[in-house]
């Protein structure tokens, strides 16, 4: 006897992809303006124009749809490390871009963009999926300074060490501020360790390519 054939719909997957990220896109924006314990999985259903059956079937807990959005970022992240890449950005220049524009939208959102980053990071259940994500900017980031320098980053372990670098580099000028009771000036402070950043790498690896490297 013939095995069943397997039917694809199409339009249904379709479908509930956009439900899905609807529902990403309304999670998000709750987690910024009321903070990510105050995001009702009733609000974030109500923000989504869906059912709340139809959302718990999409994501089994509000920690599943706040891990799902953490996946998405770094996705996104991804598909712009490609692009500059390709565009030949150099990579200093593209890291400081990002974590400029990062600042600003935190400075900009207040108290929700902050309490948002703060909450994902600390939900224990979280935990792995926030340090995949940093792992995979650091990943990501040692490719791509491998490539410029021409380097082979399974063989020189630099482009990773300075990758990670970077990647905690920002994560100490948003601490600092934090415990400065956010009385300074983010942006700036970023700046200033991006600066001091460069000045050490351009002492102990240059980024740029050189013959013999």
């Amino acid at each position: 006897m013939d095995e069943p054939t397997k039917v694809n719909f199409p339009r249904r997957a379709a479908a509930k992809a956009r439900t899905r990220q609807r529902i990403e896109e309304a999670a998000r924006r709750l987690f910024v303006t009321l903070g990510y314990a105050d995001a009702t999985m009733a609000a974030i259903a109500e923000a989504a124009d869906i059912h709340i059956t139809t959302l718990f079937t999409h994501f089994a807990s509000k920690r599943d749809l706040a891990a799902a959005i953490a996946v998405t970022a770094g996705t996104r992240f991804e598909a712009v490390v490609a692009t500059h890449r390709a565009q030949g950005v150099p990579v200093l220049t593209f890291w400081r871009n990002q974590v400029v524009r990062l600042a600003h939208a935190y400075e900009r959102d207040g108290d929700g963009q902050i309490n948002l980053g703060r909450a994902l990071a600390g939900e224990p259940e979280l935990l792995p999926v926030w340090y995949g994500h940093q792992r995979l900017q650091i990943d990501l980031m040692t490719d791509y300074i491998a490539d410029e320098l021409g380097i082979d980053p399974t063989v020189d372990r630099r482009a990773q060490m300075v990758a990670a670098m970077l990647v905690a580099g920002g994560r100490m000028a948003f601490d600092a501020w934090i415990e400065s009771g956010r009385a300074g000036d983010l942006v700036a402070e970023n700046e200033r360790l991006l600066d001091a950043a460069e000045a050490v790498l351009a002492r102990g690896l240059p980024l740029s390519r050189r013959d013999g490297i």
